[in-house]
């Protein structure tokens, strides 16, 4: 699966998780002239996200990150979903908390849980 491989996807998952959070905060303002395409960028995200978090998952150096990033992954999908279908009245601090959750996760694991060779890796575990 080398499509979905990215040299160093903490970049592109905060990168992402933050264009979705300036998205969720734009949206009511967006309201006044609809656009089509707006909406399908939750897609986009959606995408991205997971390329993101499969890839640092692989790559973190510590084992809590990983259940952290599929939760923050998972919690952020579930937001987008329920703010596309309205399954839920949620406020909206919770979408974005949720692409804001994942943008801190991915910025943490950046400065925090990389490392340059298998030594490293193994002794932060």
């Amino acid at each position: 699966m080398k499509v979905l491989e990215l040299k160093n996807s903490d970049i592109y998952g905060a990168t992402s998780s933050s264009l979705c959070l300036a998205h969720c905060l734009f949206t009511p303002l967006l309201f006044l002239s609809p656009i089509w395409w707006w909406s399908s960028l939750n897609i986009i995200f959606i995408m991205v996200s997971f390329v993101a978090v499969y890839n640092s998952v692989k790559k973190t150096s510590r084992n809590v990150m990983k259940p952290l990033f599929w939760l923050g992954f998972s919690i952020l999908t579930l937001s987008i979903v329920n703010e596309e279908f309205h399954f839920l009245h949620v406020p909206e601090i919770f979408n974005y908390s949720a692409a804001g959750f994942l943008a801190g996760l991915h910025i943490f694991n950046m400065r925090y849980c990389q490392c340059d060779d298998e030594e490293c890796c193994a002794t932060k575990q």
